[in-house]
């Protein structure tokens, strides 16, 4: 099993990185924790704080899940249609 997360790069364009952890080595806080907080001045001069992993700054990120290997979403169709799937089996 793999914790999955979403995370938004730094600059204009919508580029997103999904980012993931063995659920075996990383309980969920550790995972989480592995984004850490910066602060920064966007170019209007307003404060904000991002995010840092694997040296790649982020605008966010946000948890997606717990998924099997095997199952591991590649894209937003593939999310979607994962949580359709897992709905249908409760």
């Amino acid at each position: 099993m793999n914790h999955l997360f979403r995370a938004k790069r730094m600059g204009y364009e919508e580029e997103r990185d999904g980012i993931y952890f063995d659920a075996n080595d990383y309980s969920l806080e550790e995972a989480t924790a592995q984004f850490k907080p910066f602060q920064g001045i966007s170019q209007k001069g307003f404060p904000y704080t991002g995010y840092e992993y694997g040296g790649v700054k982020y605008h966010d990120f946000q948890y997606l899940g717990e998924f099997p290997e095997n199952e591991m979403p590649r894209n937003d169709d593939e999310y979607i249609e994962f949580l359709l799937k897992r709905n249908k089996r409760q």
